[in-house]
């Protein structure tokens, strides 16, 4: 048991880290889609009306931006606890029936991210041949965003699953942001 704790707060540490720059990274997608959009609206009814000039990698800018920044947060909706879930029979379990109810949800999701991984990694495969139409940016960036999705939910999934094992975290609770260093609990006796 002491094993499985010290691997669940390792990861969850590097959860911690990765989400850092997870974040980073959507956030600088989202502003520059809104930047985008906002310019798109602006060149539409203010600046064509002085200048006629062409910017079509806008939209399929704004785009990609919007579809990659939202699988590079599934993983950390899941770390959290943020998913959209129904607790009217989860509030009304005892612990027992409430960890059989979370192990069998985990196995539907494991089975659900199986079929993203497979089926990510067919289509990463197959449009490698692809070139978007304006930016000519390769098909392996554009169709690889729900098979990193899939990625790091399966990362926060197996890092979940090894807390609740381990009974350091409740089932179907959002788990608490890294810690930098390990509990005094989890050092191996000598």
């Amino acid at each position: 048991m002491r094993a499985i704790k010290r691997t669940y707060h390792v990861l969850n540490a590097v959860s911690g880290g990765v989400q850092k720059a997870l974040e980073g990274v959507a956030a600088f997608l989202i502003a520059t889609c809104a930047l985008d959009l906002l310019f798109q609206v602006f060149y539409r009814f203010v600046i064509i009306k002085f200048i006629s000039f062409s910017f079509p990698f806008t939209e399929e800018y704004a785009r990609y931006a919007l579809i990659w920044s939202t699988y590079l947060c599934a993983g950390i909706c899941l770390k959290n606890g943020s998913m959209a879930s129904v607790n009217i029979l989860y509030d009304r379990l005892k612990r027992v029936p409430k960890l059989v109810l979370y192990y069998l949800t985990r196995l539907v999701f494991v089975v659900f991210l199986a079929v993203g991984l497979v089926y990510g990694w067919q289509a990463v495969v197959h449009s490698q041949i692809y070139l978007s139409p304006v930016m000519r940016v390769p098909g392996i960036f554009l169709y690889s965003a729900p098979f990193v999705g899939c990625v790091l939910m399966t990362y926060e999934a197996v890092t979940e699953l090894l807390g609740v094992i381990s009974g350091e975290l409740a089932p179907f609770v959002g788990r608490p942001d890294a810690v930098e260093e390990l509990p005094d609990d989890c050092d191996d006796e000598t």
